[in-house]
């Protein structure tokens, strides 16, 4: 054992090594154990291999539920968009009140803060790490905008048990064929204390997850398995329908079957030759679109006792497996991908173990559910920015809200015009 430093070891071999690395830390849930130690990296990496957001980016742009699925989420913390309500108390009971006026209306505008809000969600339910690059214009005026988690990591914490002082910045974070960390650009840290210490700095907002120092994690994450099976289904069935379901025929041939030609033995270059030849041949002419319920025609000799002498023996397989059990393996793993998002089955197209439930007044009383129940710690963490942002622009008792949407039923709004919203 090769003594390195006070963290890693080189075990050598005659024909192999390995390096064993000393880190301190836990290992944390899609994280890195090596946040303290380990790595030359500035920032902490984000995943085993610093790719975690891109390994599951692949994953979701294979899947054609798993996107629509965090859309339907994002639309349910977003519901009917964002507000400004001035919060006033009398007999010890808080009441909150529409509220805006022109230095709102601008500021919203000026930092499109509509955009910015979907945006920030988005990064919620995708990857678990909202971060919100503050900047501040030469008038001292916040604009909020969204720092991509594929490009930003946390920095390095300067000691164990020291804050987070900064955030990097870089196009290339997860590929390693392109990542230099030359390229990164250091970002301060947004210093609530001292909030226009830096005119551009980044606030990170997440839920404290046990045993997660650094990242938090989306519970679709979690999904992972069965989001990669899913993933398969629709190759194995167009690859079935292009060359056939499974093993289809057993083609039973003798040995010898290409020894000679027209009573000439041929040699083993030849022999090989000829059998490439016949597989390819076969192989092009079972399989494929173009090739499906043809007969195959076997010419045979006969011998003295007017039998037929060994020749090519085509045998029919059956397929045990139906339709019906791909199906199922299907809908399971739609049904286990669904909870994993934190979406209700019903609002998400699937009803496990039955066919009904999705009647209107069923989906009305789950959606009412999953916005009011469901979306409220999503929708603290995602306005955290706008809350200081509105406290740098003067206002203590106006805050962000969301306006939910309540589904009514035809008595209460026979025309379907009515435009019926709650505060959430």
């Amino acid at each position: 054992m090769q003594w390195i430093n006070n963290e890693a070891f080189v075990i050598e071999s005659k024909n192999f090594g390995a390096v064993v690395q000393l880190t301190g830390t836990r290992d944390q849930s899609f994280g890195a154990a090596s946040a303290m130690g380990g790595n030359n990296y500035e920032h902490v990496p984000w995943g085993a291999n610093d790719n975690k957001p891109n390994e599951m980016n692949r994953l979701k742009e294979a899947n054609n539920q798993v996107k629509p699925l965090l859309e339907a989420m994002r639309d349910m913390i977003y519901a009917s968009g964002l507000g400004f309500f001035k919060r006033t108390i009398k007999d010890g009971k808080q009441r909150f009140d529409p509220y805006t006026d022109a230095k709102l209306e601008d500021w919203s505008f000026e930092t499109e803060l509509e955009n910015y809000i979907i945006g920030i969600i988005n990064e919620r339910v995708t990857n678990g790490n909202p971060f919100t690059r503050f900047e501040f214009t030469p008038g001292g005026v916040p604009l909020l905008s969204v720092s991509d988690s594929f490009t930003t990591r946390i920095g390095r914490p300067a000691g164990k048990g020291k804050p987070i002082s900064n955030f990097y910045l870089n196009p290339n974070f997860g590929d390693r064929q392109y990542f230099n960390p030359k390229d990164s650009e250091q970002i301060p840290a947004f210093d609530k204390r001292n909030p226009k210490a830096n005119i551009v700095s980044i606030l990170h907002c997440r839920e404290i997850v046990s045993g997660n120092p650094f990242y938090d994690f989306p519970s679709w994450w979690l999904a992972k398995d069965w989001i990669e099976l899913a993933n398969l289904i629709p190759l194995f069935h167009k690859s079935g329908i292009k060359n056939g379901y499974n093993l289809k025929y057993l083609i039973k041939m003798p040995r010898d079957y290409f020894d000679k030609d027209g009573g000439k033995e041929l040699d083993q270059k030849a022999v090989s030759a000829k059998w490439a030849q016949f597989g390819d041949s076969l192989k092009q002419w079972l399989s494929g679109v173009d090739n499906v319920n043809k007969s195959l025609l076997v010419r045979y000799l006969r011998g003295e006792d007017g039998k037929a002498l060994d020749s090519v023996d085509v045998v029919p397989l059956k397929n045990e497996q139906s339709d019906d059990a791909y199906s199922k393996v299907w809908e399971m793993a739609n049904v286990s991908i669904t909870n994993a998002t934190g979406l209700l089955p019903v609002l998400g197209g699937v009803t496990p173990g039955s066919k009904s439930g999705d009647s209107g007044s069923q989906v009305r009383v789950v959606a009412d559910y999953q916005q009011h129940y469901r979306t409220p710690v999503h929708r603290h963490i995602v306005l955290e920015p706008t809350v200081y942002a509105l406290r740098l622009l003067g206002y203590t008792d106006v805050f962000p809200m969301f306006k939910g949407v309540q589904l009514t039923t035809l008595d209460q709004n026979p025309n379907g015009k009515q435009a019926v919203v709650n505060q959430a």
